[in-house]
């Protein structure tokens, strides 16, 4: 063998070497990209599910909740809810809707007494509570009306009842409806409005 066959025969299998590596780089940069995307995909899912909507919990899963002894202070709230709405001469554009209770009191606690759903006839449609829901102190629940009931139609209604122990502040109650198709988008919010206070009992001197 000669000193040039020697020289060629290195230097391919340098070049064979060094291919080698750049493809053992690349394989191992995609597996570890596939690695990462499966593990950012599964955070992904874990997060959605950790967000998805679930009913709140009453009695006896929520430390069986009772009505307070005293009542100081409550509301009974009217807040209206569009389960569809109307575009383009009359067809209907379907919503989802969800009813958000806030407990503004950073003290006290409030108890829900009831949770009812109307229709645009002012039908009751539903209960949305079994038993009474005690909200802690700055406590949100939600109720969800999902896309495609359309029970309670274009003019529909929730009414809240709460009650508390002590004067609190009170709590915030408004409906959020959420309408997306392939083209169009649409978002509305309805705030609460207070039929009538609980009456209060009178200061003793």
């Amino acid at each position: 063998m000669t000193g040039n066959e020697s020289s060629t025969g290195g230097s391919d299998k340098g070049s064979n070497r060094g291919f080698l590596i750049r493809y053992a780089v690349i394989v191992g940069a995609f597996v570890l990209a596939l690695v990462a995307l499966g593990y950012l995909n599964t955070r992904l899912e874990d997060i959605e599910d950790q967000l998805k909507f679930r009913a709140p919990a009453t009695a006896p899963l929520a430390g069986q909740a009772t009505l307070p002894e005293k009542v100081a202070s409550g509301q009974m709230i009217y807040v209206p809810v569009y389960s569809h709405v109307y575009s383009r001469g009359g067809q209907v554009f379907p919503m989802e809707s969800t009813l958000s209770i806030h407990n503004t009191d950073p003290y006290a606690a409030i108890t829900l007494t009831s949770v009812r759903y109307y229709n645009t006839k002012g039908k009751l449609v539903e209960e949305y509570l079994k038993s009474p829901l005690r909200l802690k102190p700055l406590e949100t629940t939600e109720f969800l009306v999902k896309k495609g009931d359309v029970r309670g139609g274009s003019g529909a209604n929730f009414i809240v009842e709460w009650v508390a122990e002590s004067v609190v502040n009170e709590p915030i109650v408004e409906a959020v409806m959420v309408a997306i198709s392939d083209k169009h988008s649409l978002s509305l919010v309805t705030k609460g409005r207070a039929l009538h206070d609980t009456e209060r009992p009178a200061v003793q001197e």
